[in-house]
């Protein structure tokens, strides 16, 4: 049925991080239906756009200190985006979790978070 089926999604990642390079491999070694991934910097200009033309924010950031907190959680709150932010032990002070964002442990419980949000 239409329910059970998961919407199409454009993912757009805007990060030049470490791991950056990790994470698109592993997505080209994972068949992906529904989703197609895409890769930009984006201007100080152009970065709020982007967020003004998305459906949600998703937050893969890990802090090493776990003290310092992403502050493209506060451009997507600026943007009235629901958020989903990976679990660590000061993301609490920004996203509680089914209040004003999501909070995920597992790649299953962001997939859950994201199957919900995007029916």
């Amino acid at each position: 049925t239409a329910a059970s089926c998961p919407p199409s999604i454009v993912v757009v990642i805007t990060g030049k991080g470490p791991l950056k390079e990790h994470f698109l491999a592993r997505m080209r070694q994972t068949p992906l239906i529904h989703i197609r991934i895409a890769t930009m910097w984006l201007s100080p200009q152009d970065y709020p756009r982007l967020l003004g033309s998305a459906d949600l924010g998703v937050c893969l950031h890990a802090s090493t200190s776990g003290l310092d907190l992403p502050m493209k959680i506060l451009d997507m709150f600026g943007s009235k985006l629901p958020v989903c932010a990976r679990n660590f032990t000061c993301i609490s002070e920004l996203v509680k979790h089914d209040v004003n964002g999501f909070v995920f442990d597992s790649a299953e419980q962001l997939s859950a978070q994201l199957f919900s949000l995007l029916s």
